[in-house]
């Protein structure tokens, strides 16, 4: 089960899949004002990262990884037909 990710977390994960803040918001269709206000503190809490959030980012890499693995494959059958 997700829970709620902190700043630290959001910004080291995006970090690790080559992301910043802009470059989540235009994926995720989140206006960059709002993912660029998460975790900034209001009324003495932060505003919580969404909870879809940390999910998002799981299976967008798992995406990525299999992306790259079927065009590694769709290479291997290219090549070996010639």
């Amino acid at each position: 089960m997700h829970t709620n990710m902190s700043k630290e977390q959001f910004i080291t994960r995006l970090k690790e899949l080559g992301f910043d803040k802009s470059n989540f918001s235009e994926l995720s269709g989140v206006p960059y004002t709002t993912v660029n206000n998460w975790g900034v503190i209001k009324n003495g809490k932060p505003l919580p990262i969404p909870i879809w959030v940390e999910p998002f980012l799981d299976y967008y890499e798992k995406a990525k990884k299999l992306e790259y693995v079927m065009t590694e494959i769709c290479q291997k059958i290219a090549s070996i037909k010639k």
